[in-house]
């Protein structure tokens, strides 16, 4: 979930002709450190007050060094890159709040952490938020893949959840053949204003997915699910590539 929406922003950027520049490399070091920081403080957040000073050391070497590459990044890329701390503090801070209230494992955080890990898309295609303001064909053709990838990553949490945490739940079993449901209805709807049309593809293949593997009877290996999301991922990318 980290390296994909990134790798779809820059997709994204060589096909505009944007092409790569030496700020999505400290960009990258930044995102990567600041999802394990993220982790720690999480960890800190949710620990009994006797374990957190063992959780501090952890946070504090992430979070400087994300911070370190974060200052690299301003100085290549910037100051309009400031412009998406803003959106990344409106989502990652109720998820800290979730984390300390040890709920870091609901649904709502799941769905913040994804629209959190799905904004890259847009921060490695575009160096200053104000960028989307254009409302140029590129930036129309960005958001759609970016809701695109949030679509199919907090339909993975849902689909996740029904063959692990909360399989047998036909709450979250009908939620997660909804989502992906709905989704590939919108892409096939979207096909008529430029979407590629293998998005329907996926996302029908993934709602056959959610649909039938949570009643085999047999639960399937966390390998398994591993496995069956990079074949995803690597399909979702190559159509972003190609489109």
């Amino acid at each position: 979930m980290l390296v994909v929406p990134f790798a779809a922003g820059l997709l994204l950027r060589l096909r505009d002709a944007g092409g790569a520049a030496p700020w999505l490399a400290t960009l990258f070091a930044c995102w990567l450190l600041g999802y394990f920081a993220f982790n720690a403080a999480s960890t800190w957040l949710k620990s009994a007050p006797a374990r957190r000073p063992a959780n501090v050391p952890p946070l504090v070497t992430y979070a400087t060094a994300s911070g370190a590459f974060g200052l690299l990044t301003l100085a290549l890329a910037g100051v309009g890159i400031l412009s998406w701390v803003p959106l990344y503090a409106v989502l990652l801070v109720p998820a800290l709040v979730l984390a300390a209230r040890r709920r870091e494992r609901a649904t709502a955080g799941g769905a913040l952490t994804t629209a959190a890990a799905s904004l890259m898309t847009l921060v490695v295609r575009f160096p200053a938020a104000s960028d989307l303001l254009t409302g140029t064909p590129q930036v129309r053709s960005a958001l759609v893949v970016a809701a695109l990838v949030f679509a199919y990553f907090f339909g993975t949490v849902l689909y996740v959840k029904t063959n692990i945490r909360e399989r047998g739940s036909m709450a979250f079993y009908r939620a997660s053949v909804a989502w992906h449901a709905v989704w590939t209805a919108l892409a096939a709807l979207g096909i008529a204003l430029g979407v590629a049309p293998a998005w329907t593809l996926l996302f029908a293949a993934a709602t056959a997915r959610a649909a039938v593997v949570p009643r085999l009877g047999r639960r399937p290996s966390p390998r398994a699910i591993g496995l069956g999301e990079v074949a995803f991922c690597a399909a979702a990318l190559l159509i972003i590539g190609l489109a």
